[in-house]
Order: structure tokens, then sequence, then C-alpha cells
């Protein structure tokens, strides 16, 4: 019984009284209902933030006065006199020094994860040198393998994996840089509050740090640990897997970076611990606000040189460019007055409804009248073929600009033109001011009732006509700009001989803005689905993508339609309607990926495809009232369209008119000087090219990008189809005094910068206590996941709190603390037991002795390759695929297997497969990848020995060391050289008489039993054996 008077269930005897219950309503069921409720709670009235991990770290922190050890100063450092000050108070004395084929041993398992070389351990126990040690750990520390051994251990903090797991295994898209990017960290020593921000808030760096090899963004890559947790590709109950994927992130972040269970607070108040369901679903809206993102990590530099010089480069030439247009538009219609009132007299007078009508072109040629006038006026009579077939076209196409000039050519009285221009105008917009949504529910199974709603303003996704506020523009990458273009932008091309693509009639988001050869996306902000049909409006191609629920892996029956591709096949502007029914009241965003040109005008919600206001063109109304000549009248609309354009006047007719002049030059002139005047803009496209060669290739990698700012509300006993009215505004722990609420976006970096301020208690705290645990099996707080109450109390808190201050003070170096760390006595004991130490400190909590400890699976295997002459020290790279089985594999598992021994690369580097999981690695512990696990399991099982003693890859690398041994040179010395040989490379040291004389009888007898023609099958049998003694995979 607690000593509240409530008594203390385990989660295990909490399952079997309520299964016995067998559904009866028992006096402990009463008492355990009344615990789940809000008020229920056993510790109500108990200030949980007065628990000691939510205090301060203390600064500054003095060691105790100790007395000495013997006649030596042990110890020399902060650590010994904390760790010596308690085994003093229990009347203990620490062990004697390791000896230095120990220590060697141990410090190169520890921060490097491999074996030294015998030629190592001999040159350090030689070296009489008083530095020799320091020596060591500084060459340790700087070892490219520091980062692969300290990776790991991290990778088990955010549950690495590199693919999703549930019934496919689909993989996670690039998820190897992220391991990459950690071992990178752990060896330039980033610091660690830098690396915490990088997590939280990696993508949203204004100057991210850059690998110095590659000079690729490093900081956007720690955001996409948010994204290596286990999916379904087809939830029916797509809401339901969106929280529990947000809670497993929930539940990584906070175990790993703060060692608290926040996870808790998904259903209820935290029974014990400072945690709110507010704060739990405070930090959700974090989530909920930013979306996954496969971002172009290339050089940011040149990424950011090659746009503002493109940027520039534009700006400077654009005045330039629309003066030479201009001019290149007079040249134009210059004889548009002699093209198109001939075109239109011809198109009268061709012969209508008889079968054997000519068709305009054949007129041309066989009217005399038609040829008179050609030669005439020398008309080019293709060029008049051209515009015959235009004015016939544009007098019946309502999105033609001209089509009310073509329609007055061809002989409609100008007053009856000029009314049909503004009925259209009148009842397009009527049309627009009364669309109807469709909106149909499902109500039961299969079972769908209909509605229709009128449009409103909220049915407007994103609307890039206008100027976008922070809450509506989201790109990634530099492809989109910064906003949408603006009305009567000009467009520039990829070809001189049209330097003017077009000119931007709406306002609209562009691919093109400066070169598509730059990468991106363009993104909506999240919104509720709440009609049949999204709409999207826009030019040219583009891969689409319906976040519904950020769920992103589809696959298989559900789903698919949410992948949708836009292609308008032309400059015209298309609807594309995507039907989002099935999502109605789920939260939904639109991601565009553009395959070059694309332009995107708005995303809107409507019935049947929106309808499009055609407004009346003043310019050409002005020209319709007037009694004018129509054709010269026009060219100088056009003229002077062009020269006001360069002027830096700027509207939508101006525009329309422009684009006409573009988009229809088979009607008009050249000039006779085309190259001279395609070679004033030459320059400009040089140059343009010049800058894009300096864009870097993409690599693309796995992060996250900001969308609009989101709120949860609080999901009543953590179910989400009841979730409360009010939202819960985003912020750090109330405790911590995360009262901060973001204006525009996700607000992770304020959380980030909240995160790593010496004022949270629990990040340094954290760290270090890893840091400790990895070299001593325990940390000084053992619950290494769980600072809260229902973890262990620190066993040396001053000592914690000084490392946590050293930590923040000496610029955030994990290197560091490990330095001073393995550079303490404590660190260098011997691990030999001490029966009268043991009896008062019986689990070596004190740390009177140096534990022994069994190493991890990763750290076996890589031994195993390293002694076989085996490993391949190559780092980096995607890494092998998993080695399949035929006991592993599945009618679900993928087409072929990696090489047994991983190509000889380091474990770190061998693929993380969910449902292939490595069985060597997972007999010796490695956790399975599915939430943080800061502290192994070190099981002492059955598989383990059956492993080591009839696993294929142990088999084989028996053999390849005992090949590296025959090939030694030393064979003809004898076997016992041989075996003195053996001994030194798996245990760094000769062996003891006896082993050695068990040994060489060993082989000698298997020699006799295999026939006596060979060594390389005995000795491949006394590898295996002594890859089976216990010293090979525990270290001292």
């Amino acid at each position: 019984m607690h000593d509240t008077g409530y008594f203390v269930i385990s989660p295990d005897m909490f399952l079997h009284l309520f299964l016995g219950c067998r559904g009866r309503l028992c006096a402990l069921g009463m008492v355990c209902t009344a615990w789940l409720s809000p008020m229920g709670a056993p510790d109500s009235g108990v200030d949980k933030a007065g628990h000691w991990a939510w205090k301060p770290v203390r600064q500054n922190v003095q060691p105790p006065q100790v007395d000495p050890v013997g006649n030596s100063d042990w110890a020399n450092t902060s650590i010994d006199r904390f760790i010596l000050s308690k085994l003093q108070a229990a009347g203990l004395t620490p062990s004697v020094p390791a000896a230095r084929r120990t220590l060697i041993r141990r410090l190169h398992f520890d921060l490097t994860g491999l074996p030294p070389t015998p030629a190592k351990v001999e040159s350090f126990v030689d070296d009489g040198s008083p530095s020799a040690y320091e020596s060591l750990v500084e060459r340790l520390l700087a070892s490219p393998h520091f980062g692969e051994r300290w990776a790991q251990h991290w990778l088990d903090l955010v549950r690495f994996a590199e693919t999703r797991g549930h019934e496919s295994d689909f993989p996670i898209p690039e998820a190897y840089r992220y391991r990459n990017y950690v071992v990178r960290a752990f060896n330039a020593d980033v610091p660690y509050n830098d690396f915490v921000m990088e997590h939280i808030a990696g993508d949203l760096v204004e100057n991210p740090r850059t690998d110095p090899a590659t000079r690729r963004n490093e900081s956007a890559l720690g955001a996409g640990f948010w994204h290596l947790g286990e999916a379904t590709h087809s939830p029916v109950d797509i809401r339901g897997d969106e929280c529990d994927r947000v809670h497993n992130q929930i539940d990584v972040y906070s175990k790993a970076f703060l060692g608290l269970t926040m996870g808790c607070g998904r259903c209820h108040e935290h029974k014990f611990d400072a945690i709110t369901m507010e704060d739990y679903y405070a930090f959700a809206g974090f989530l909920q606000s930013s979306g996954f993102y496969l971002k172009d990590v290339s050089d940011p530099v040149a990424q950011d040189s090659a746009y503002n010089k493109l940027a520039k480069l534009r700006a400077d030439s654009e005045s330039g460019l629309l003066r030479e247009f201009a001019a290149l538009v007079e040249t134009k219609v210059s004889r548009l007055a002699d093209y198109l009132p001939t075109a239109a007299e011809i198109l009268r007078n061709i012969p209508k409804g008889k079968k054997d009508a000519p068709k305009p072109s054949d007129y041309i040629v066989s009217h005399p009248t038609v040829q008179e006038a050609v030669k005439a006026q020398k008309l080019q009579p293709e060029k008049l073929a051209a515009w015959i077939a235009y004015l016939d076209k544009a007098r019946g196409n309502v999105a033609d600009p001209l089509r009310s000039v073509a329609q007055v050519a061809l002989g409609q009285a100008k007053v009856d033109v000029l009314a049909a221009m503004r009925k259209l105008e009148a009842d397009s917009t009527s049309q627009v001011e009364s669309i109807k949504i469709n909106v149909t529910i499902e109500e039961g199974e299969r079972n769908y009732v209909k509605s229709e709603r009128d449009w409103t303003a909220k049915d407007m996704v994103a609307d890039y006509r206008r100027k976008q506020g922070p809450e509506e523009w989201f790109t990634g990458g530099k492809q989109f700009g910064t906003g949408p273009m603006s009305a009567g932008a000009p467009v520039f091309g990829t070809d001189s001989n049209r330097p003017i693509k077009e000119f931007s009639e709406n306002g609209a988001a562009r691919s093109d803005v400066l070169s598509t050869r730059l990468t991106g996306i363009i993104r909506t902000r999240t919104f509720a689905v709440n009609g049949d049909m999204l709409w999207y409006r826009y030019k040219g191609k583009a891969d689409v993508f319906l976040a519904v629920d950020s769920h992103r892996q589809v696959a298989g029956p559900l789903h698919g339609i949410v992948r949708q591709k836009l292609d308008s096949k032309g400059d015209e502007w298309k609807w594309h309607g995507h039907r989002v029914r099935d999502y109605i009241g789920h939260r939904v965003h639109v991601e565009f990926k553009a395959n070059g040109e694309f332009v995107l005008e708005r995303v809107q919600f409507g019935g049947s495809e929106p309808p499009v206001v055609r407004p009346v063109n003043s310019r050409l109304a002005k020209l319709l009232e007037s009694d004018g000549d129509l054709a010269n009248g026009l060219a100088k609309i056009l003229t002077t369209a062009a020269n006001n354009r360069a002027a830096g006047q700027v509207n939508r007719e101006m525009a329309q008119l422009l684009n006409w002049v573009i988009h229809h030059e088979n009607l008009l002139e050249n000039p006779a000087d085309l190259d001279q005047v395609t070679a004033k803009f030459a320059g400009y496209y040089k140059a343009k090219s010049d800058i894009e060669r300096t864009i870097p290739g993409a690599v693309w990698a796995l992060t996250l990008l900001d969308g609009n700012g989101e709120d949860e509300p609080v999901l009543t006993r953590g179910n989400h189809r009841t979730p409360s009215e009010e939202l819960v505004p985003r912020s750090f722990l109330e405790a911590l005094g995360g009262t901060d609420r973001p204006k525009h976006g996700s607000g992770r970096m304020g959380l980030a910068r909240r995160m790593v301020d010496p004022g949270n208690p629990f990040v340094s705290r954290v760290v270090v206590n890893r840091v400790w645990h990895h070299l001593f099996s325990r940390g000084i707080v053992e619950t290494v996941d769980n600072f809260g109450a229902m973890g262990k109390a620190p066993t040396h808190p001053g000592l914690l709190d000084h490392l946590a201050s050293q930590l923040m003070n000496r610029g955030w170096s994990i290197k560091d603390i490990i330095r001073q760390v393995v550079l303490s006595s404590t660190y260098r004991q011997s691990s030999k037991p001490n029966v009268a130490s043991a009896e008062v400190d019986p689990n070596n909590i004190l740390l009177h002795r140096m534990p022994i400890r069994r190493l991890e699976g990763e750290v076996i295997r890589d031994q195993l390759l390293a002694i076989s002459g085996r490993i391949d020290k190559q780092q980096f790279g995607k890494g092998p695929m998993v080695h399949i089985t035929p006991f592993m594999r599945t009618n679900r598992s993928p087409g072929g297997s990696g090489p047994m021994d991983g190509a000889g690369r380091r474990s770190i580097y061998v693929e993380v497969r969910r449902n292939h999981l490595e069985p060597m690695l997972t007999a010796f512990d490695k956790p399975t990848p599915f939430t943080t696990i800061g502290r192994r399991v070190v099981s002492n099982s059955p598989a383990q020995p059956l492993i080591m003693l009839n696993n294929e890859f142990v088999h084989q690398q028996a053999a390849l060391w005992a090949d590296r041994l025959l090939k030694s040179g030393i064979a003809s010395a004898g076997v016992g050289k041989l075996v003195s040989l053996a001994y030194q490379q798996a245990f760094g040291r000769e062996p003891e008489p006896w082993e050695y004389g068990v040994a060489v009888e060993f082989i000698e007898q298997q020699s006799s039993a295999n026939g006596g023609d060979s060594l390389r099958q005995p000795l491949t049998d006394l590898c295996h054996t002594l890859f089976n003694v216990k010293e090979f995979v525990f270290v001292n």
C-alpha cells in the first residue's frame, strides 16, 4: 500500500484483475475507475513541479571534500570527488586502477565500437609517457569511428529505421541520410544545443550548418527524425491513424530530449508529473502545423547565391528588355492594318453552305480577286491564310481577347458586339457569385446523403491572384520565389527568339519566376474539406498530393485518389477537378510539385467546373465605340500597351493584349534585322544560363515544411471522435513557463529556443546522464528515459548538475563531457569484484569498481568483421540491404537480399528494415524501432550462444579469420605462434599458459580428425571457438 493509503497496482496486475472480473463491477474496479477519472488521481494536491527534476540546474556545484585514497591522488577530478564522497560515506574505497591492456580495450569499444589492433595495444602498453592515456583518449575522440559508435546510441532514441513496417514495410524516403547526418554531427562535436534545435526546427534555420565535405545543408536533416516512425499505407480510420502517429512523435520527442513521458497526456492529466492534457495537445499543434517534406539539401549557399543573382539579373534587365520588346511589337503590328481587313473581307465572301465550298487556304490560291489583293498589297499567302483561320475561330471563342474585334471585322454591328461583351461580363460574374457546393455525407455503410449549399469566401482555399499573407504563402525551396507573380509582370522564357514568354494576366504562383532549374514545392494552408470537389486552375505540369490528416504512405486499395497529375498540354488555362468527398470533415492541405513550367492561379471548392469572370477590356471597348478604322486602331492599342508597359505601367488588360501579340507570332511581322534584334536579348539569356549552371544538382532529404499555425483541441480520453470545442494554443510545457503563442507558422523555432534555454532543467541533465549511462552501463538517473516521479532518483544529484552545468557553460560539447568522464579515476578503475565492497554495494550503484559490460550486438558483429579482416570502413552512403534468410522471407518481403556479411560494412550502415530485422542483432538485444530506447535490455538468452555457434555469418567470419592468420607469414613458425596471434587479435593479450596448451591441443586433435592435410579447417574451428569465449562479447 502506498503511504497515501492507495494501493499501487502494476499494469499487468491491473489487466489481470480487470479480466478476472469478467465485466462485473467489483470494488477494485471502482477504485481503478476512479484512478482513471480526472479528479480521482491518488496524488491530487501534490506539487508535481516541486519534484527534483523540475528544479533549475544548479550552477557551479562544488564537489565535496574527500579524504585521500592511500598514498595516491585518486580524486584528481571533480567527478572523482563526487563519487569518492559517496563511497567514503558508505565506508568503501575505490578499486585499483585497471591494467593498460584493459583500459585500451575499454576505451576502444566505448569510444569507437571497434577492437584495438595488437600493434596499438602493445604501443600503448609500452608507452611510458605520463600523457599516454590522455593522448589515446584524444586520438579516439578524433577518430571518424567515434561518430559511428555514438550515433548508434542516438538512433536508439529516435527509433531509427528505413522502412515503415506494417504489412508491406514500405521504404521511408532517404532515411539513410538522417543516419549519416547523426554520424557526422557526433564526429564534428556539433554543440548539443544546436543539435537539439536542428531536430526541432532545422528546416527553419536561417543560416544552416553545412557539411564541409559536400557543402550540403546539415541543419535541415535533423528534422527528418519526426518521420522515422511506423506507418500504415491504407488506414481505414485516417484521423485515428494520425493521432497514433502524432502520439508516437510526442512520445519519442519527450523521452529523447526531456526524459519525460508526455504521452500520458493524450488521455488524462499525468498522474505524477507536471504534464497536463493541455501540454500534450499544445505540442500536437506544433506537429500539425508542420508537414512531411523531401527537401533539396544541396549546397544552400550556392542555391541562395544563384537565386539572388537570378533575381538581380531579372531586376537589372527587366526595363531594358521591355523597351526592346516594345520596339519589337511596333514592328510586328506594322502590317496588321493590311492583313486584318483583307482576311476579314475574304472570310466574309467565301461561299458557305455548299458541300464543295473551298477552304480558306484553297480560296486564297484559286480566287483571282484574292490573288490580285495579295499581289497589290504584297501580302504573304500563308500569313493571310493564318489570319483567315484565326478570325474564323476567334469570333466564336469567348476566351479570345480579340473576339469582339473579329466579330466587328466580320460584319457584326459594333453596338451589338459591345452589348454582347457587357452581357458576357455580367453573366459570368453572376455565375461566379451563384456557385453551388455539393456535399455528400456518408450516414452508415454505403448510405450517402447529398446536399447543396451556397459558395462562401471560405471555399476559396488559395487565391494567388492577390498578395499573400504569412498564413497563406507556403513554399519549400526557391522555385516559386517569395510570393505570387503580380498581374502584368513579364515572364521571361528560355529562348532569345521569344524573349518574353508571356505577361502575367492575373497574379499567380509560378515555378518559372526565375528558373525552373531551382527546386521546391508550393502547398496550400490546411483546411477542412466541406465539399465534394476541389478545383485547381492552372497551366503547365505538376504532381499533386492531397495530404489528408497528414497521411503520406499511400498504397493499396484506399486513398489512391489523393495523388493527381496535372497537364494542361499547352498555354491554355485549365480547371482540374479533384474528388474529395471521401474526406468530408477531415483536415487537408494540397501540395504541388512542378514538372517544369507550372502556373497555379487558385484552389477552391466548387460543384461543377467553376465559371471564370470575363471582364470587358476597356481599351477594346473604346475602340469599338469610336468611328475610327478598326485595324489601325487595334495596332495603335497594341503598340501603346507595349510602350506603357515599358514605361512601368501594369494592369491586367495590358497584359492580356500583349499576350495576344506573343501567342500569335504567325499573324505578325518579323523585323528584317531579326538577328540583330534577338542578339540584344541574347546577353540576358547567356547570363541567365551561366548562373543556372551554378545551381547544384538536387539532393533530396527528409525534413519538415512549415504550414499555417494549427491548434489542436483536447480529445476526451484521447479519442479523436470526441474533441473538445476549444482549441489549445501551441506552447511549451506550462510548468516551465511555456506561455509563448506563435503568431505565424508552426512556432517550432520558438519551441526549439525554449528547449535549449538554460532555464530548462531537462535537456542538459538528460543528455549528460545518457553519456554516463553509456560509459558505466547505468545512468546517474537509472531510468534514462524517465526523469519524472515514476523514474529513479539520481544516485549523485550534485554530480548530475555539475556535468549539466559544465555542458552548458563549456559550449554544449558532448566530446568534452565524454573526455571528462573517461579521464576520471572512476572510469579507470578495475572491474575486478571485491567481496567486502559487494556486501555494502551489491549493485555497484556507488561505483566502487568499473562494471563488466556485455557488448551490444552491433559491436559484436563489427568485431567479427574487424578480426576476420573483412571489415570495410567506408563511411556514409546508402548502405547495403539487410540479408534476408529463407526463414525471414514472407509473401510481403522485398525482392532480393543483401549480402550475408553486409558487404563488410559496419552494422550502423546496414539497412534497418522493420519487418526484417537482422537476427543476430536482435538476439543481442538491439531494440525494435518503435519508440525511444535509451537503456537497452541486456539479456542472457539461449538465442545468443546459438547464434554464435550456428549462424552462417559467424562461420564465414571464422573461416576468413583463419585465412588471415595463415596469410600472416607466421604459420611456418608453428601452431603456437598462430594461437598467440589469434589471442592478441581477439582479446588484446597473450593466452594464459593453460589456454595456450588447450588451444594447441585442440588444433592438433581437429587436424588429426580432418586427415591432417591442412591447418585451415582446424584453425577455423579454433577461431570459431574463440568467438564463443565470454571475453569476446564482454568488456572489463
